[in-house]
């Protein structure tokens, strides 16, 4: 059976969807059969990344496309949960999922909601030791990813070593409908597309 790692979050904004694509696309470059299947009906961001340019080079599906025998032969399954989903779904995350991956920006604002998201993941035990959060959208330039990782360590709550980067190369991908390391650039362009590409990578090696 696949490992199956449910990416979710209570707040908006976060980058949800931009790591659901990357990561799948990162297991996939490492030679891992991986899909992503897009749960958020409403906004579709995945499938409508997938539909705008020339193809990821990963099947993405809606819940309804979604076979058996699809996912048998898969590695690893990303699952893009719906945008704010509810409590009662966040619990089901526990008996459905192997990790459940939650990314949270560096300000007060995001961080307090996503300790108290981490809250409520904490009240059973089995949910709690598949649950962590990744420092995600940080400014390349200082140490704010550092220090939000830190604090959110030292309230209780299991946090990725990887800090994932804000990179213009992201906002240019989803445009394109292409993962950020094929977005065509020059000089410095292709350098920061190539740093952000090494953050997911990382992170995928970090968590499978």
């Amino acid at each position: 059976m696949p490992q199956v790692i449910a990416v979710t979050s209570e707040k908006g904004g976060v980058g949800k969807s931009t790591l659901s694509v990357h990561l799948t696309g990162a297991f996939q470059e490492r030679g891992l059969s991986a899909v992503l299947v897009d749960e958020d009906g409403r906004v579709g961001s995945a499938v409508r990344w997938a539909r705008r340019g020339p193809g990821l080079p990963f099947p993405v599906l809606e819940p309804e496309d979604v076979k058996p025998k699809k996912l048998r032969e898969a590695d690893v399954v990303i699952i893009d949960t719906e945008g704010r989903p509810k409590r009662k779904e966040l619990r089901l995350l526990g008996e459905r999922a192997d990790l459940i991956l939650v990314p949270s920006g560096v300000s007060m604002l995001e961080l307090e909601a996503t300790a108290e998201l981490m809250n409520f993941f904490h009240e059973d035990p089995q949910t709690r030791r598949r649950t962590r959060v990744v420092v995600n959208r940080v400014p390349p330039i200082g140490k704010a990813g550092e220090a939000a990782r830190e604090d959110l360590r030292e309230s209780g709550v299991t946090v990725c070593n990887t800090l994932v980067r804000s990179y213009a190369a992201y906002v240019r991908a989803a445009e394109l409908g292409v993962l950020c390391r094929d977005v065509p650039t020059r000089d410095q362009g292709a350098e920061r597309a190539a740093q952000a590409w090494a953050d997911i990578v990382t992170l995928s090696r970090e968590l499978l």
